[in-house]
């Protein structure tokens, strides 16, 4: 019973962790981190497409809690009761970077803001198997091995407004590290560098690739233009009732944005015939697909290559909720 409760509360609290921006310059992340993605929850819960996402996947959740514990007198609507707070309106934003692509629960460290309460969450704590507490500094540092395997650590931190932040890790150096970074103290270490981060709060979401996922990207173009690239830098944002997405990628050279800027170029015509081949079987949905791939904007400023596209909101919407209702 116990593990079904607890399930049941992470399933809800992954919903909003998963869907949650953050005003800050930079932090502090481990050095060998290969992705920092933010995203803005306000901004996603305000637009066309995030609503009916959020909507969505709050619904499968609450069903899922109610299917676990239901049965035990204990439902969905029980979950603000014992947390404490309504984790869907008090969570403001999220912060999430991993150094494995593979396995990025391993390495992964979240940051995630909260308004002015933390809820019952510390105390909740307690019930966790395996939970151990330590310091650093002026901060309780949690431990807990819910499933007998590897430690998360955690902690909450408090600034000068009033508003918490809970930090998230496995890996308890990274934790104190960021802690250290959002109380401005100096994290000089060969083992954390400084990201910067995007301000912008009419972003939806911002990710920021260090370092390429080339052994789940597969063999063919993508991995060779993969291997040219420094960095990408992703974002998406709502405005005018179009979704917006860009990409900006990076080289060493030129030359080598040149290559890349074509071979996007021939990879987008390839991708458009191919989808007008089945225009037939798939209907609207292809035609559809076909003038999002052909609002793609491919742009070279020396060393890098832009891309942008745009996509109705209400469209995007609706075939996303069209393709769930059919699954």
């Amino acid at each position: 019973m116990q593990n079904r409760i607890w399930r049941a509360i992470g399933l809800a609290l992954l919903l909003v962790f998963s869907a949650s921006a953050v005003a800050q310059d930079s932090i502090s992340v481990p050095a060998d981190s290969k992705f920092v993605m933010q995203i803005n929850l306000q901004a996603f819960k305000n637009s066309k497409v995030g609503a009916t996402l959020f909507e969505i996947a709050k619904k499968a959740a609450m069903e899922e809690v109610g299917k676990n514990l239901d049965s035990k007198g204990f439902s969905g609507d029980k979950i603000q009761e014992v947390l404490g707070l309504d984790p869907f309106e008090e969570i403001q934003s999220i912060i999430l970077c991993a150094s494995d692509y593979e396995n990025p629960e391993n390495s992964l460290l979240a940051m995630v803001r909260l308004k002015k309460t933390t809820g019952n969450i510390e105390g909740l704590l307690l019930a966790i198997p395996g939970y151990e507490q330590s310091e650093h500094g002026k901060y309780p540092i949690h431990s807990a091995a819910p499933d007998n395997d590897e430690k998360v650590y955690g902690a909450i931190h408090k600034d000068i407004s009033g508003d918490h932040t809970l930090v998230l890790g496995a890996n308890r150096n990274a934790v104190t590290g960021l802690l250290d970074s959002l109380d401005a103290k100096s994290t000089e270490s060969k083992a954390m560098k400084s990201v910067g981060l995007q301000s912008d709060r009419k972003l939806i979401a911002h990710m920021q690739l260090m370092e390429f996922p080339t052994k789940q990207l597969g063999e063919g173009p993508q991995k060779n233009i993969a291997a040219m690239l420094n960095s990408l830098i992703m974002t998406i944002s709502e405005e005018d009732d179009e979704l917006e997405v860009r990409g900006v990628m990076q080289t060493n050279t030129e030359k080598m944005a040149e290559q890349i800027k074509q071979s996007v170029q021939g990879l987008v015509a390839m991708a458009e015939l191919v989808i007008s081949m089945d225009d037939e079987e798939q209907g609207e949905d292809a035609k559809q697909v076909i003038q999002f791939v052909k609002s793609m904007k491919v742009v070279q400023e020396g060393a890098s290559v832009s891309l942008k596209l745009r996509f109705p909101s209400t469209d995007i919407a609706e075939m996303i909720k069209k393709e769930v209702e059919g699954n």
